[in-house]
């Protein structure tokens, strides 16, 4: 079966670390699969060393406007696909049904239903528009699948599949002492780390305001803080970083391309989201080395901890919460084993990118039949 898969991501994000961890696993004699992105994705080259055909767009696929639209209706036809799968990409689920392909659509974010789509009418309008454009809507969590349900898709179409990551390799010791000096980080510090987005969703201050409860509370205990991702609110992240006293223990690596080291240096992972978190893929790579995990109550975060014994799960927002949790860790080196051996069996029974690429592949086949 020929697959296109159409994604509107210029940089490389969790939909397009998902998207190449999906085509990795795929079993190649049986799905040939083909990328659309924008020119200059960043996303580009690893498709491309992965083998995986690249198309490029020159339009803004998002919105269904009709030179985006025109666009991918040439694509699709060039490219024979039998089915087009989507990430958002409205313009090609529309190029899509007046080819009379059919489409899939993965939904990554969860948020309440508000403004506007809390309006009974409009959410109806949206429904509808969702049924008529997706032939299956793959939810990546229970939550999203939630709203889509609040949106009238109906349960039919929906089919949810956790995303799944590929596993951390291993990294040796000089490898970790180098990655070590780069950031700074002694070999007796207790790193904790907070890989996401440097986005207001993403809840970065209430990583910093934990660190400043630890930090105040504990001075006994050599923690490191590293904020691993780049985003928007960089610069203003860093200035509070200052303004908290936080310099000398909170660092920011920026965008990382091989999180192998990081992952193996991290002794806790933490995710403070507060808006759109799903299946992060930042938590199931941790698992796949036993990091234990502290993550807010948000969203698809409670069904990946859950009582797994993996990590622990706070209120959203509540920093003297997120501090407790990372306190009990580090100040329990037997907890600390059992969560990690806790996290290893979740990664392998939940989020392997096999378990997801087979899953993702059997919706196919189903539309096809």
């Amino acid at each position: 079966m020929k697959i296109l898969h159409v994604i509107s991501d210029s940089n490389i994000g969790g939909a397009g670390v998902l998207l190449c961890n999906l085509l990795t696993t795929f079993d190649k004699e049986a799905v040939e699969s083909t990328v659309a992105l924008p020119c200059g994705s960043k996303l580009a080259q690893r498709f491309l060393k992965m083998g995986i055909p690249v198309l490029y767009l020159s339009e803004d696929c998002d919105r269904a406007s009709p030179n985006s639209i025109w666009e991918l209706l040439r694509i699709i036809r060039r490219s024979h696909a039998d089915i087009v799968h989507t990430n958002a990409a409205l313009s090609a689920r529309v190029a899509a049904r007046l080819c009379r392909v059919p489409v899939v659509h993965t939904r990554h974010c969860y948020f309440p239903p508000t403004g506007l789509l809390s309006n009974n009418f409009v959410r109806h309008v949206a429904g509808l528009c969702n049924r008529m454009l997706s032939d299956y809507v793959i939810a990546t969590a229970d939550a999203a699948a939630e709203n889509l349900r609040q949106l009238g898709i109906p349960e039919s179409k929906i089919r949810i599949i956790i995303n799944g990551s590929l596993p951390v390799r291993e990294v040796d010791k000089n490898t970790l002492d180098a990655t070590r000096k780069v950031y700074g980080i002694k070999e007796t510090d207790f790193c904790v780390g907070i890989c996401a987005r440097l986005e207001d969703c993403k809840g970065h201050d209430t990583f910093l305001d934990a660190a400043v409860i630890l930090r105040e509370s504990h001075p006994n205990i050599p923690f490191r803080f590293l904020i691993i991702g780049d985003g928007s609110r960089r610069e203003e992240l860093k200035r509070m970083t200052a303004e908290l006293g936080l310099d000398d223990c909170v660092t920011f690596t920026g965008f990382v391309s091989d999180m192998a080291p990081i992952y193996r240096i991290l002794r806790v992972g933490v995710n403070c989201s507060c808006g759109t978190e799903t299946s992060c893929l930042a938590i199931s790579e941790g698992m796949s080395v036993g990091l234990p995990t502290v993550a807010s109550d948000y969203g698809g975060n409670v069904a990946m901890i859950g009582e797994s014994g993996a990590g622990f799960l706070f209120p959203t927002g509540d920093a003297e919460a997120l501090a407790n949790a990372i306190l009990q860790i580090a100040e329990d080196v037997e907890l600390e084993k059992r969560m990690q051996k806790c996290a290893r069996e979740r990664y392998l029974s939940h989020f392997t990118a096999e378990k997801m690429s087979r899953e993702v592949q059997e919706v196919y086949e189903q539309i096809l039949k």
